[in-house]
């Protein structure tokens, strides 16, 4: 797997979940900018609305886990999947 570059296009987006019945959840970008940036925002949020958050990337769609993740690759050359 190639990872993505820290200064790679991306958007953070989040899931609006409507309190309202039948009512289509909307999907919103929150920020644009570089990865390492929108990486370090999603990490910001409270851990409780993280599952509704999520990184749309060059290569894909990254989860709060799997940027968590990228970030500790990032900082200290761990591999993928060894975050703490």
């Amino acid at each position: 797997m190639r990872l993505p570059a820290m200064n790679a296009p991306a958007e953070l987006r989040r899931r609006i979940v409507d309190a309202a019945p039948l009512a289509d959840d909307r999907i919103v970008v929150v920020a644009r900018g570089p990865l390492v940036l929108m990486a370090h925002g999603l990490c910001a949020v409270e851990p409780p609305l993280r599952e509704d958050c999520w990184i749309e990337a060059e290569g894909g769609m990254l989860t709060a886990e799997e940027t968590m993740a990228l970030l500790h690759h990032w900082t200290t050359g761990a591999p993928m999947g060894r975050a703490v």
